[in-house]
């Protein structure tokens, strides 16, 4: 999202360098005869292990971080910093995990380390390499095993972050283990073998991985990719991994070696068009706060349980992060807000369009400038952009701050669309025009209206290929003119 730090700058840590790769374009002739299976020739790769993962719906994330959690300058400290081993030490799993089970989560992940020396547990390979004694980096207390028993007393499997890059940023640790870009062959092997140590110690008691900094751009390829996959499921082949290839304009597969995507992004937005996408478990991560690791709600109840449920329903799982406090606690509004999505989750059936047949229903949603270029204000904070494709007529969507602006969905897969309909609210838009993409970036017009009078309007086209549609309101332009501002109350998609 236009303005978000990434995760790592956000706890203090080196920002993702540019150059990530864009979305890859995939048009093919089949995937008009099946959309939802336009996947690649990787496709049947599929990884059954993941089922636990699908059938979970939900899980938490939580950052646990010396630079969070043992630091007096953060929230997450409750004031308090000491030594790493006495921070850890202190950490209530018991009350970690009854929030857990609280709030419903299906899995957990927690951070093992990230980019510094500080580990949750011991780890005799660690201290080799790099000289350091237990408890200066790795801490005596075995954390991992501690999570483990409280949360599987709830049925609630555990999970943890790892990362592709190491303590990098750690004056002795990181050139012990070789750290640097591009990433070593000899690296890879030395880090991987820390979490195969991990991994054998903790056989199914860790069931999957969530690992950051494998990204293309600073080095990694297939062997190494392999090398550190083979590393992370050590002692426990049904392990599910996922390794970051970086925040990708969606959710994207990244290598054979994983099992589901590690789909990071800044906003949950994105759609699953079905389970699998490239033979992967289709996931996202994202954070509940108005950014990684802080307190605070980004979404109101019903818009989270609805986009939680929604995923589940199309074979998505999707991960939240939450503020973790030093002593296992998590911030009560967002304990609230996550009791809501469990709770939207347990409700929810299949989705049905409504009306049948329509494509747009409960897609993702965008309120934007009219070039859409950026996205507006909601209007009156009540008019969210999924009130456009709720099936609800009743309810609308609409921009605020600027008058023209338009409306675009995302319909995932790619469809040949025959009709489009749109529905407006209170406002309507008396001069627009309506425009279908494959990609996003190319448009195409296929209707366009002057001196509308604010009826339901639709167009049928020959059947044409689509992903996205957009209704662009240019006029009314300002106030005291015929129609008032669009709103739009459905936009309806149809092959």
């Amino acid at each position: 999202m236009k303005g978000k730090m990434t995760r790592r700058e956000l706890i203090g840590k080196s920002a993702l360098v540019a150059g990530e790769a864009i979305l890859a374009q995939r048009f093919m002739q089949n995937a008009l005869a099946d959309p939802a299976t336009n996947n690649s020739t990787n496709a049947q790769l599929k990884h059954p292990s993941t089922d636990w993962f699908l059938k979970a719906g939900f899980g938490v994330f939580t950052h646990y971080l010396n630079s969070l959690q043992n630091n007096r300058a953060q929230l997450h400290s409750l004031g308090k910093e000491t030594d790493w081993d006495t921070c850890v030490d202190e950490f209530d799993t018991e009350r970690y995990a009854d929030i857990m089970q609280e709030v419903g989560a299906g899995y957990v992940i927690f951070t093992i380390m990230q980019l510094t020396r500080f580990m949750i547990a011991p780890n005799e390979t660690y201290d080799r390499i790099t000289g350091y004694k237990p408890g200066e980096a790795c801490a005596r207390r075995d954390l991992v095993e501690d999570l483990y028993k409280s949360l599987s007393k709830r049925h609630i499997p555990l999970m943890l972050y790892y990362t592709g890059d190491g303590p990098s940023r750690d004056s002795k640790a990181g050139p012990a283990f070789d750290c640097g870009t591009p990433v070593k062959t000899d690296f890879v092997r030395k880090w991987a073998s820390v979490a195969e140590e991990y991994g054998l110690r903790y056989g199914k008691k860790v069931a999957g991985y969530w690992t950051d900094g494998c990204y293309p751009f600073i080095g990694y390829d297939d062997e190494t990719l392999g090398i550190m996959a083979k590393g992370l499921r050590a002692g426990n082949p049904d392990r599910i991994i996922a390794l970051n290839r970086g925040v990708d304009p969606k959710v994207m597969a990244y290598t054979r070696h994983e099992d589901f995507t590690t789909g990071e992004q800044n906003r949950f937005w994105d759609m699953p068009a079905s389970r699998w996408i490239d033979g992967e478990q289709w996931h996202i991560l994202s954070f509940l706060g108005p950014n990684w690791a802080q307190p605070g709600c980004g979404y109101t109840k019903e818009e989270l349980a609805e986009y939680v449920s929604d995923v589940h329903s199309h074979g998505g799982v999707v991960s939240i992060d939450a503020m973790l406090y030093r002593d296992g606690g998590l911030d009560r509004s967002q304990i609230e807000m996550l009791k809501a999505v469990r709770q939207g989750l347990n409700k929810a059936g299949s989705l049905r369009p409504i009306p049948p047949g329509n494509l747009a229903f409960h897609k993702p949603s965008k309120i934007l400038s009219l070039d859409g270029s950026h996205e507006l204000v909601v209007n009156s904070g009540v008019h969210f952009a999924r009130l456009g494709v709720d099936g609800d007529p009743n309810t609308y969507a609409q921009g605020a701050e600027e008058w023209p602006w338009t409306y675009e969905v995302y319909l995932v897969a790619l469809v040949p669309l025959r009709r489009i309909k749109v529905i407006f609210g209170t406002g309507y838009a008396t001069q627009f025009e309506i425009r279908i993409s494959t990609d996003g970036e190319k448009w195409e017009t296929v209707a366009s209206e002057k001196n509308w009078d604010g009826k339901p309007f639709e167009v049928n086209i020959p059947p044409t290929p689509a992903r996205y549609i957009r209704v662009c309101g240019i006029k009314p332009d300002g106030p005291n003119q015929p129609g008032a501002q669009m709103s739009i109350a459905e936009l309806q998609a149809f092959k």
